[in-house]
């Protein structure tokens, strides 16, 4: 085997190192403490496939952080409770240099921007976020347009701060009504970039490879050890709230308070969730599997968010997961066919966290509660 990096790519030893190391990430479906069965193993592996995209776009279709570009997730690639109403971007940056992000506001209902380290191909150095700015911090023009500074050192208005060890900047979009409200325009710059991008280096793209691979495989493992710790702090069926520095090392905006929890329920139950929302900006719950990926929101009802939920008199909601609609109840909640997985309750934007109660009961008795 050669150590000459451009004799690997002559020789595509260093595609047959990519596919050696990738068939190591698929260790992460054979855990027998996340008790899968035969469909969460198939979601599994479909899961992988969609995290060796990400991977791949990363790596090696990333332009890199002296020519940045906001990008979304490739389609249907999904990780760590992400979030139905949200639209992510995000851009590779250098902390050693600065950038100029520039956009128009939109109506979008909640807008933050994070400098964060969240590189999952090297998942034991991840230190989670840095700077964060929301749109209640951010000065706009009159015209909606913004302008914001991403850097270690100090700037006066809009200023986003980065550490030595920032590695992207990640944009939160989160839709309260999806089909009525426009995502922000916007473009980011490094301030210290000269010419276009360089052409392909023939000496990296083996390293490429291995970072896109690396990247499937530490997602995989980080998220799957995170999904098992929920059940050191809550019992399957209840939610616990991480503190700050949990939230903030897995990226977590300051914002947002999660209370996180693992549901397991037979054909003939049902969980119901109750919960008096504080004065927030926005709240939602969601479902995910036993990955840690939302389900299927597109075709089916496995979340739902302050804009669209049916309250009580008194300002309270109900929730009532379940496999199938029981009829006559407010905010059902599919679990689209899985029968465990993860779960998730946001508060956004307030002072006051209220624990949801949880409890099961049988399908046929919902309506005598």
């Amino acid at each position: 085997m050669s150590s000459d990096p451009n004799d690997k790519i002559m020789n595509a030893e260093a595609w047959s190192e990519f596919c050696d190391l990738l068939k190591k990430a698929g260790d992460v479906l054979l855990r027998e403490d996340l008790d899968t069965n035969l469909f969460d193993r198939a979601e599994g592996h479909r899961y992988l496939a969609r995290l060796l995209r990400a991977g791949l776009s990363s790596f090696v279709e990333n332009p890199g952080p002296l020519h940045p570009i906001f990008r979304a997730m490739p389609d249907m690639v999904k990780m760590g409770l992400d979030n139905p109403d949200n639209y992510y971007v995000s851009a590779s940056v250098n902390p050693s240099l600065e950038y100029r992000i520039r956009g128009s506001r939109g109506t979008i209902h909640y807008l933050s921007f994070a400098a964060q380290n969240q590189n999952f191909a090297a998942k034991d150095k991840i230190t989670g976020g840095a700077g964060h700015l929301n749109d209640s911090e951010l000065e706009l023009e009159p015209d909606g347009s913004f302008e914001i500074i991403a850097s270690q050192k100090e700037h006066p208005g809009n200023w986003l701060q980065m550490t030595d060890q920032t590695r992207q900047v990640l944009i939160r979009q989160t839709f309260l009504h999806r089909n009525q409200e426009t995502p922000v325009e916007v473009e980011i710059e490094c301030l210290d970039a000269e010419g276009p991008p360089p052409s392909l280096d023939p000496s990296k793209i083996g390293g490429q490879l291995m970072g896109g691979a690396m990247y499937a495989m530490g997602c995989a493992q980080w998220f799957a050890d995170w999904v098992l710790d929920f059940l050191n702090h809550a019992p399957i069926n209840d939610f616990h709230l991480p503190d700050l520095e949990k939230h903030r090392v897995m990226g977590g905006d300051p914002n947002i308070r999660m209370w996180l929890g693992m549901w397991k329920l037979a054909d003939d139950e049902a969980m119901v969730i109750d919960a008096m929302p504080p004065n927030c900006h926005y709240w939602n719950f969601q479902l995910a599997n036993i990955w840690a990926e939302s389900l299927d929101y597109h075709n089916r009802r496995v979340h739902v968010n302050s804009g669209g939920a049916r309250y009580r008199d008194d300002g309270s909601f109900r929730l009532v997961v379940a496999h199938e609609d029981p009829g006559g109840v407010d905010n059902w909640i599919d679990t689209a066919d899985h029968h465990h997985g993860v779960m998730a309750l946001r508060w956004v934007r307030t002072d006051a966290h209220p624990k949801p109660t949880a409890r099961v009961v049988k399908l046929a008795n919902v309506h005598s509660l």
